[in-house]
């Protein structure tokens, strides 16, 4: 028989076309991959560069599986990916109906919804702060109160901050707070949970990225999470422009994290064990699984988990400055690719690995969250220099796009 793929031509399905898709929208072209996307917005940043464009809810699992089946009566679809985007879920559907490499739906539903994955890592004695969920401004208050201050107020599924509150005292939690956090999720709850305390002395939020392939766990890289009150150690840095962003706002990364020995190899060890807490050691394949986490003078806690690859310009802009490409890794693992020596080290494995990349960012005035940042990066032999070059980039409004 006739193979009818053979006329088709071959494609990948990038999911979101955002400004920080652009690395992984180049890699697909650069193969010689038709570049299918989809997007909820219509002017979406890279939209020029799709062969073919979807006009398409990003979270819309039902809809996107609709357009998969009538893309795949014109294209050779590979692989579906995403970088960068909380719409895994969507790649994890999409890619298991097309019969196509990805990670277990199930996984990536556990991850989207942040009190699921509170609550199977507190089974599996991953800990975790307390927390419980709220329908009502009046549950929340409940809440509060079982938990007591200081709380954070958050959207059950998105990033960026969007939705988030810290709450000191019974008074901060307003009827226009909790709303605030409804709004930027989807599930018509809000979480309120124990605020962490960060640990003194070092920057204390990282960004963690592993590859899982065939049930085993690959330390890939972690940054440092740079906020207001991390420029301090910054002595070389005068930081007066990001002196009254609220403590929440990111600032940007350094890559990679400075931490001691023993520090890396606990949250080493959490993440291996939140990856099979997950069922990650059960997966076929290869598998992007990134944690944001916090330092605390308890340890290391994981604040969040997603079978994706970082934001931030983190895996698409710091860490290709340091020799490592993990964007056209994580495409080679979405077509199947099998994880060889050769493979790892050219995709994976940082080349430059003494070289410091700090990633700052201009952000709009009296912010609420990390939307609308524009980024810029720079290199130097010291994290003080990394910084200190970065900056000058910023002010020269040298950004990245």
């Amino acid at each position: 028989m006739k193979d009818s793929t053979a006329s088709k031509p071959r494609a990948i399905w990038l999911i979101t076309g955002g400004a920080m898709q652009r690395p992984a929208a180049e890699r697909i072209k650069k193969r010689g991959y038709a570049l299918i996307m989809s997007d909820g917005s219509a002017e979406c940043a890279l939209r020029s560069m799709a062969d073919e464009f979807l006009h398409v809810d990003i979270f819309d699992i039902p809809k996107n599986i609709a357009a998969a089946d009538e893309l795949k009566n014109r294209y050779d679809i590979r692989a579906v990916f995403t970088a960068a985007s909380d719409c895994h879920e969507t790649v994890a559907h999409v890619a298991r109906h097309l019969g196509l490499p990805g990670i277990d739906p199930e996984i990536s539903r556990i991850c989207r919804y942040k009190y699921e994955t509170r609550a199977l890592y507190s089974k599996a004695g991953i800990p975790q702060p307390k927390f419980m969920t709220a329908k009502t401004h009046e549950e929340a208050l409940a809440a509060l109160r079982g938990i007591g201050t200081p709380v954070a107020l958050k959207a059950t599924n998105n990033a960026g901050s969007r939705g988030f509150a810290r709450i000191d005292t019974e008074k901060d939690l307003t009827p226009e707070a909790f709303a605030h956090a409804i709004k930027n999720g989807t599930t018509g709850v809000a979480i309120v949970e124990e605020l962490l305390i960060p640990i003194e002395g070092e920057i204390a939020e990282q960004s963690v990225e592993t590859l899982w392939y065939d049930g085993k766990m690959y330390w890939l890289s972690w940054t440092d999470r740079m906020f207001r009150n991390d420029m301090r150690f910054f002595p070389k840095f005068d930081a007066q422009v990001y002196e009254n962003l609220p403590w929440a706002v990111e600032i940007g990364h350094l890559n990679p994290a400075v931490h001691s020995i023993e520090t890396t190899a606990a949250v080493q060890r959490m993440a291996e064990q939140a990856g099979r807490a997950l069922g990650m050691d059960r997966q076929k394949g290869g598998h992007i699984m990134k944690h944001d986490i916090m330092l605390t003078a308890k340890g290391p806690y994981i604040l969040e988990s997603t079978p994706r690859l970082s934001g931030g310009w983190d895996s698409g802009g710091s860490t290709p400055a340091r020799g490592a490409d993990f964007t056209d890794g994580a495409i080679e693992m979405a077509l199947g690719t099998p994880l060889t020596a050769e493979v790892f080290y050219t995709y994976f494995v940082y080349k430059y690995p003494q070289s410091y990349v700090a990633m700052l960012s201009e952000i709009p005035k009296d912010p609420k969250d990390c939307i609308g940042r524009r980024f810029a990066f720079d290199a130097g032999r010291d994290p003080n220099e990394a910084v200190t070059n970065a900056f000058k980039k910023v002010a020269a409004k040298d950004f990245i796009v």
